[in-house]
């Protein structure tokens, strides 16, 4: 299976240049279509007792609606000019908060490029933002890229595999892009004191190496021991310069990792490279 239809948020954030690029790299590679995502938010009607104000700023409201539109479609055909020839292309415009645009939306695509989060933010653990939201609620994988990221699909790919049900899904999920990797690393980080003593992850990590090369896809395991597995990864796609991450997202469940960290909160956070994630 390769992936048609790409579905990019367009809201102006730090990381928009390289998600679009990366949505383009993509949109080439697997000859796939491209749809632009607008999120306008949720837009309230005017206080109808303010008589003719109202018109007035219903306007208004509408003026400055247009203008951000006109402004992501922009942005779009502006990142399609140079590099995007024959790329086709779609601006959706959905009236509804960007997570769960993205989420709605990306229920008809193959794969969701929404806005990563950033180190330190502050959402209170009960809210998601919008690429926790399309994670959790669109059954598709999402595709991080950070601010200053680049992704290089027939780069090097670390795929963290601890045997759960997200990572099994992740790694079926990114198959298309494991498979046209330069090399793909499994990495299985064991718990120190684990019951099932070191066979038992390894043992794992070889039965994923197994079903990955009927797929065509060739790759090597590494078994780390200790530490947490997120600061293990980040520290593995640093050493092996990995053009890829892939990991199961959310595993512990959205809120406990919120609240307690996780290993998906941190990888959220963190990755300086783009991140692969399915739940």
């Amino acid at each position: 299976m390769d992936y048609k239809t790409i579905l990019v948020a367009l809201g102006d954030d730090p990381a928009r240049a390289p998600r679009l690029e990366a949505a383009l790299a993509l949109c080439r590679r697997f000859g796939a279509g491209l749809v632009g995502l607008t999120a306008t938010g949720t837009q309230l009607e005017p206080f109808r007792g303010a008589d003719e104000e109202a018109g007035k700023y219903a306007e208004q409201a509408a003026a400055r609606l247009q203008r951000a539109v006109d402004q992501d479609l922009a942005v779009l055909q502006a990142a399609l000019a140079p590099s995007g020839a024959g790329v086709a292309y779609r601006h959706v415009v959905v009236e509804a908060e960007a997570g769960w645009a993205l989420a709605t939306e990306g229920r008809f695509a193959d794969l969701i490029l929404p806005p990563p989060l950033q180190e330190g933010d502050s959402t209170p653990p009960l809210m998601a933002k919008e690429a926790e939201y399309a994670l959790l609620n669109a059954g598709r994988p999402v595709l991080l890229v950070p601010a200053g990221g680049t992704l290089a699909p027939g780069g090097h790919a670390l795929v963290g595999w601890d045997g759960s049900r997200p990572a099994a899904r992740a790694v079926s999920d990114a198959l298309p892009l494991l498979a046209q990797a330069s090399a793909v690393t499994v990495a299985v980080v064991a718990e120190e004191g684990g019951g099932g003593g070191e066979a038992e992850p390894e043992a794992g990590g070889e039965r994923l190496l197994q079903w990955l090369a009927t797929h065509g896809v060739t790759a090597r395991l590494r078994v780390e021991h200790g530490g947490p597995p997120a600061e293990v990864l980040l520290r593995l796609a640093q050493e092996l310069d990995a053009g890829l991450l892939v990991a199961g997202g959310y595993g512990r469940g959205r809120l406990r990792e919120r609240v307690l960290g996780g290993t998906t909160r941190t990888l959220v956070q963190r990755a300086g490279v783009p991140l692969f994630l399915s739940h």
